[in-house]
């Protein structure tokens, strides 16, 4: 039997001590929870409500905000929003990195996430960098400047990481689960002066083309296509919502995430515009 000369070994060696560390790191990086999750809407709400000592006599009261219909035209019943939204400071979240424009939160799940969108023309920055602009394996949930900032698009489209640890858009995945996707139908999206109201209609593994470039959704037929595959996705997990059928006129929410399976899949959830109240004058 040849022996292996001793240069030889040592290289081997090496490179499968460097194998080890790089799935070590891998591991750690997939596991541990991302910097967001110091980050909660309850860390931004005491300093944009005033409190009464801060209040004279000669200000005017602050109206309520008008409490928003639970029942919307497609008959569903959607979930009421956080008691502290109207508190939600962002002018506090800007002073942290002027790139978060809203924040997504869905019951039921763990997403309650500011959301970015890059400034420097690098539409996946956010991809794996944090909220404040550092890198971190888990990035953040993001949008592409393909998409305005003001969710006025026909389709708008968010990004996040399927983490292993349950945090960004891993908790998405729930809605493969029949009862869970009948329970919980709703998602908000809070922006400075907005809160936007979403029912969830649609649920399914997808493919992983660029839905931005694929559908040019200024074109009503185009437009309406892609509605049509959301409500018929063809796969073999797919659940839609019944008595719910977007429009011309709609507004869309595409969530998207990786999948368990394979590299090239992704796992969409898919929201129709159903509400939009007024934050004023919150900042």
């Amino acid at each position: 039997m040849k022996k292996v000369k001793k240069p030889v070994w040592i290289a081997i060696l090496i490179v499968s001590i460097a194998v080890l560390v790089a799935g070590a790191i891998f591991l750690i990086n997939y596991f541990k929870p991302p910097v967001e999750d110091s980050l909660k809407r309850s860390d931004l709400t005491e300093a944009a409500t005033a409190s009464p000592a801060e209040t004279t006599a000669t200000q005017a009261p602050t109206e309520p905000a008008t409490e928003r219909p639970t029942m919307n035209h497609y008959g569903q019943k959607t979930a009421k929003e956080p008691e502290d939204w109207s508190g939600l400071s962002f002018d506090e979240l800007m002073k942290k990195n002027p790139d978060i424009y809203a924040w997504l939160y869905i019951p039921g799940t763990n997403v309650d996430y500011p959301v970015c969108q890059s400034s420097d023309g690098n539409d996946d920055f956010y991809l794996d960098h944090n909220i404040y602009g550092d890198y971190q394996f888990s990035g953040t949930i993001y949008s592409q400047t393909m998409n305005s900032r003001d969710f006025d698009d026909p389709v708008t489209v968010l990004y996040g990481h399927n983490m292993l640890n349950g945090s960004m858009f891993a908790s998405l995945h729930n809605f493969e689960d029949e009862e869970f996707f009948k329970k919980y139908n709703t998602a908000f999206v809070f922006t400075k002066d907005k809160l936007l109201t979403y029912l969830i209609y649609s649920a399914y593994t997808y493919d992983d083309r660029h839905i931005l470039n694929s559908f040019h959704m200024e074109f009503e037929n185009i437009f309406l296509n892609y509605i049509d595959t959301t409500l018929n996705p063809r796969t073999y997990d797919g659940i839609v919502r019944e008595g719910v059928t977007p429009d011309k006129d709609s507004r869309i929410l595409t969530l998207s995430t990786c999948t368990n399976g394979a590299s090239n899949t992704r796992y969409l959830v898919q929201g129709v515009l159903v509400d939009v109240q007024s934050r004023e004058p919150f900042n």
